[in-house]
């Protein structure tokens, strides 16, 4: 019974967080601020289910292979977050200012 409600309430909080993820992404203004929310979430959220399935596995060969999971998701998604965040810079991706919006409404005001 408890380790039922551990896995749901782990797999609860990956839904709270890819819910949040995916509001960041449609709400955030540039390509930097939306990359951080999604792989930030994205993260999240995909460790609260392999730390449910952690839980929920019957057998320490299953714990074992969902823990080499862990360690590869961990050095795998902030090295290819990097590498896209990187090369948008060096394409000429300019992040967003306050100024850029204020331009957009004929402000001149720094």
């Amino acid at each position: 019974m408890t380790r039922e409600l551990a896995v749901s309430g782990l797999c609860a909080v990956a839904a709270l967080f890819a819910i949040a993820g995916t509001i960041g992404v449609f709400r955030f203004p540039d390509a930097y601020t939306r990359l951080q929310a999604s792989s930030l979430t994205g993260t999240t959220a995909t460790f609260s289910v392999l730390a449910a399935s952690l839980v929920a596995s019957p057998s320490i060969a299953i714990a074992a292979r969902v823990v080499v999971i862990v360690i590869f998701f961990l050095v795998s998604n902030p090295t290819t977050t990097h590498i896209i965040a990187r090369y948008a810079w060096k394409s000429g991706l300019d992040p967003w200012t306050d100024s850029a919006r204020r331009r957009g409404r004929g402000e001149d005001r720094p």
